[in-house]
């Protein structure tokens, strides 16, 4: 953390890192909803930006992708 920033809640510095946030926002809580296209854009779009982070991007979405279609198959 900086000197400048001592409580990451007050200033909105984010933890997680972008290719994680981007592929949250994907996938909504409540999986009835559906997939958000906008954010699947995004996606698209920083990983073609950020090739060296696209291991690390398709293994999250991948975890995702399986505990998403876990849970709507749910009755």
């Amino acid at each position: 953390m900086s000197e400048y920033c001592n409580n990451c809640f007050c200033c909105g510095c984010y933890l997680v890192p972008r290719y994680k946030r981007l592929v949250n926002n994907v996938f909504p809580q409540n999986p009835q909803h559906g997939l958000d296209k906008n954010n699947l854009e995004k996606l698209r779009f920083y990983a073609v930006v950020k090739p060296e982070k696209l291991d690390k991007s398709f293994r999250y979405m991948s975890e995702k992708v399986a505990r998403y279609l876990r849970h709507r198959n749910k009755p």
